[in-house]
């Protein structure tokens, strides 16, 4: 099977619904070297959750600069070697400050994200990972990380909603989404399994085109 992996993987979706977790998993079971986004380090994220209109600009470049210089370093390596899953698409970038930035920070943002959009590595799939609003709070919730408790569900259901709309209409690569809603990959080897040959079904040059 190994023969007709997809190379580059993202897995996306909506905060709360899995995305580290099937990632992590996947590059265990299939020896794959990650690219995951690193939320801890934005030092504006506490702040943010609590007022977004005050904080939104610079916790959304923040994360721009965060994810390009990911990419950079990605895109610099080796990839031909081994399988490499992400945890997030850089146009997500975009979706968020769609959602927080007034008009005038946006139009500054995008002069910023139009030019590091280019150079960045484009995946052979993307996996699109939905649930509904009550699942993602209770996921949330579980897992327990103290900046994400002050979130406002409704700027949670806009943003499901966002990914939802996104993709809907997304051409840019193969695209596989899946309803988690009652899966639990960070237990189930054999969901995960039937992820990866469905992920191998969808991207370009395998055999199951």
């Amino acid at each position: 099977m190994s023969s007709v992996l997809p190379r580059y993987i993202v897995v996306e979706g909506p905060i709360g619904v899995g995305k580290t977790t099937v990632v992590t998993r996947l590059a265990e079971q299939y020896k794959a070297r990650t690219v995951l986004e690193i939320f801890e380090e934005n030092p504006f994220l506490a702040n943010f959750y609590q007022d977004q209109e005050r904080y939104a600009f610079q916790t959304e470049m923040f994360f721009l600069l965060s994810r390009y210089r990911q990419q950079e370093d990605f895109a610099q390596e080796d990839l031909f070697g081994r399988i490499a899953v992400s945890d997030y698409l850089f146009v997500k970038c975009r979706l968020f400050a769609s959602l927080t930035l007034n008009d005038h920070e946006l139009s500054l943002y995008d002069r910023m994200y139009n030019i590091l959009t280019t150079q960045v590595p484009k995946p052979d799939v993307v996996i699109h990972l939905t649930a509904p609003l009550d699942v993602l709070l209770g996921r949330i919730k579980q897992r327990g990380r103290s900046y994400e408790q002050n979130m406002d569900p409704a700027y949670l259901e806009r943003l499901r909603s966002l990914y939802n709309q996104f993709f809907q209409h997304y051409e840019d690569t193969p695209l596989l989404e899946v309803d988690t809603t009652d899966i639990d990959f960070s237990r189930d080897d054999q969901a995960l399994t039937n992820l990866m040959e469905m992920a191998a079904k969808c991207a370009p040059g395998t055999s199951g085109q």
